[in-house]
């Protein structure tokens, strides 16, 4: 998929009628376009569960009935277009209280400089030791094309001193916001900035009439983490497919993702 889209269509239009034949016709139209995917050696996306409610779940069987394999993905949605007193008083407890000490530390402000947040995500990791993955250099182009569009969002926490603690960056449809990307510097006197900016983020899904999608649950540690922030758990579908060399190579290849903090 293109770089930071987390979830990709296909965009169908089947119609009007009912549920069954907009169904038939869904599975049919799908099905002709996985019929003309080119040659490959590997194939994986991440199915939009938003595309078209109630159908979107039959492109899942239009890929397997074409060999793919299918599998869920979770993720924890909040539906945002509740009342700030209603999204405050159903999440955990202590998820309150991060957020109001993070209050008193941070204030929370918009960034409209993409190379700040590049620079900050970079040297968070830089920090941890690891390797980027991520292709910084769409990055520019594409939260220009959000922000001329109105429908992307750096937020960020910084100390009274000016210091930035935590960014997110946030993009959103008509129907969804998603939180895309995080990151947060590792300071262990820090255990709120994340959740006061996931709140703030929520406060401004609310302002816009959105749902919020937390954008993935891959481990245990985020799942604890994201649970408490009231929403619920949705599933999209993950279609894969690899040659049989490749899932032999990456099968020697593959070592199990360590748990860690979801700012991560």
């Amino acid at each position: 998929m293109p770089p930071f889209t987390h979830v990709l269509g296909p965009a169908v239009d089947a119609g009007v009628g009912k549920p069954q034949s907009r169904l038939v016709k869904r599975l049919s139209i799908t099905r002709e376009l996985i019929d003309q995917l080119p040659p490959l050696l590997h194939f994986e996306q991440y199915l939009d569960p938003g595309v078209d409610e109630g159908l979107a779940e039959a492109d899942g069987l239009a890929f397997q009935s074409r060999g793919y394999s299918v599998a869920p993905q979770y993720t924890f949605e909040i539906d945002c277009r509740q009342s700030l007193p209603e999204l405050w008083s159903a999440m955990h407890f202590k998820t309150r209280q991060h957020i109001r000490r993070a209050e008193e530390k941070y204030a929370v402000t918009t960034v409209l400089d993409p190379a700040f947040f590049v620079a900050e995500y970079l040297k968070n990791i830089a920090a941890l030791g690891r390797t980027n993955l991520i292709p910084f250099d769409y990055f520019p182009a594409l939260f220009s094309a959000c922000r001329s569009r109105q429908c992307g969002e750096i937020l960020a926490a910084f100390t009274p001193q000016g210091t930035p603690v935590s960014l997110v960056y946030l993009v959103w449809s008509p129907q969804t916001m998603y939180y895309t990307l995080s990151t947060r510097s590792f300071d262990p006197t820090d255990n709120g900035s994340v959740s006061l900016l996931i709140w703030s983020a929520m406060k401004r899904a609310h302002e816009l009439g959105l749902k919020f999608d937390l954008d993935g649950v891959y481990t245990s540690g985020t799942a604890r983490f994201l649970s408490g922030f009231g929403g619920r758990i949705k599933i999209r579908l993950a279609v894969k497919r690899s040659a049989g060399l490749l899932n032999v190579y990456r099968g020697l290849k593959f070592k199990p993702k360590q748990d860690h903090e979801f700012f991560t």
